[in-house]
C-alpha cells in the first residue's frame, strides 16, 4: 500500500507539472491536467504519505514533525489557490501569498534546519 501512495503521488505531482507545461505552450488540457493532478496530489497523496511516515515514527522529533505539519498546509493552501484561481476570484492572490508566506518562512527555514542536524550528526 505504501508503495502506491507513493507512485501515485510521483504520478500525479508528474501531472500537475505537466499541466504547468501544457500552460507555458498554450495546448489544450493544460488547466485540466493541473487541477488534476494538484487536486489529487494535494489533497490525497501528499497527506496520506505523511499519515506513512508518522505511522512508522519517522515523525518522532518537534522539528521534522513541523516542517512536514508546514509543508502540508502549505500544499493545501496552494491547492486551494489554484481552485480559486480557476473561479476568478481576487482572494486568489491572497491564499497564494499566504501559500508562499509558509513556505518562505516556516518550511524553508524548518527544512534548511533539520538537513543542517542532521549533516552535524553524520559527523
Amino acid at each position: 500500500m505504501k508503495k502506491i501512495i507513493h507512485i501515485s503521488a510521483g504520478l500525479f505531482s508528474f501531472i500537475f507539472m505537466l499541466g504547468f507545461f501544457f500552460m507555458t505552450l498554450k495546448l489544450p488540457y493544460s488547466y485540466v491536467l493541473l487541477y488534476l493532478g494538484g487536486t489529487v496530489a494535494g489533497l490525497i497523496c501528499f497527506p496520506l504519505v505523511f499519515l506513512y511516515e508518522w505511522k512508522e515514527h519517522k515523525l518522532t522529533e518537534n522539528r521534522i514533525l513541523f516542517q512536514w505539519v508546514f509543508g502540508q498546509s502549505a500544499v493545501v493552501i496552494f491547492v486551494i489557490s489554484t481552485w480559486l484561481r480557476f473561479s476568478n476570484t481576487f482572494s486568489a492572490n491572497i491564499t497564494l501569498g499566504i501559500s508562499f508566506s509558509i513556505l518562505a518562512f516556516t518550511f524553508f527555514p524548518l527544512l534548511f534546519y533539520n538537513m543542517y542536524k542532521q549533516s552535524l550528526e553524520e559527523i
